[in-house]
């Protein structure tokens, strides 16, 4: 059973090293069981307010010192090839994500260099049909948003993207792809046609 003290030693473990630390298994759906455990206790004592305050600060700081981590691995193994170690099953994805469009990067401006610029009536100019594309935009290429309708509202919540929803019924929201099998199975929104 997780507790808060294996959370914070845990949080100061990876805050303390230059590399990922290897997560208990089944870490993160301990973690939401701890939380679950303490957001259930009724009658919370002022201890039991201020550790869970500090749970959430905690876990805050571990994720945005794996986050920071999982940039800076994804750039190095961009770069050399060399892969990663102790991904956690939910930073796989982003990460090798991430090691793709770096390698893509690397990739186009390193043969962009290389080309001859081609000269048209004296002009230092590229012709249209040279010109490289336009790369797209990261927000694009990260996750496809979909437009819906909220039908039902709902209490905040955080989502697999560690974002915080509140649906208001009849809004209208962008939300992840993950998050939308599930709340149009519920009933919760409905996709508005474009």
């Amino acid at each position: 059973m997780l507790t808060f003290e294996k959370i914070r030693d845990i949080e100061r473990a990876e805050h303390e090293s230059k590399k990922l630390q290897k997560l208990p298994e089944n870490f993160f759906e301990d973690l939401k069981e701890y939380l679950r455990r303490k957001e259930r206790i009724t009658e919370k004592t002022s201890s039991d307010i201020i550790e869970l305050e500090n749970a959430r600060s905690i876990i805050r700081r571990l994720f945005e010192s794996r986050e920071k981590k999982l940039m800076e691995m994804a750039l190095y193994t961009a770069r050399t090839g060399i892969p990663s170690e102790n991904l956690a099953r939910n930073e796989e994805k982003t990460f090798f994500f991430l090691v793709d469009e770096l390698r893509r990067l690397r990739e186009t401006f390193f043969e962009e260099l290389q080309k001859e610029p081609a000269r048209t009536e004296g002009k230092d100019e590229i012709p249209e049909n040279q010109r490289a594309e336009d790369p797209p935009q990261i927000s694009d290429l990260i996750q496809k948003r979909t437009v819906y309708r909220v039908r039902k509202s709902m209490p905040a919540f955080v989502g697999p993207d560690m974002q915080t929803y509140e649906l208001k019924e009849g809004e209208t929201v962008q939300l992840p792809e993950a998050l939308n099998e599930f709340l149009l199975k519920e009933g919760v929104i409905e996709r508005i046609e474009e």
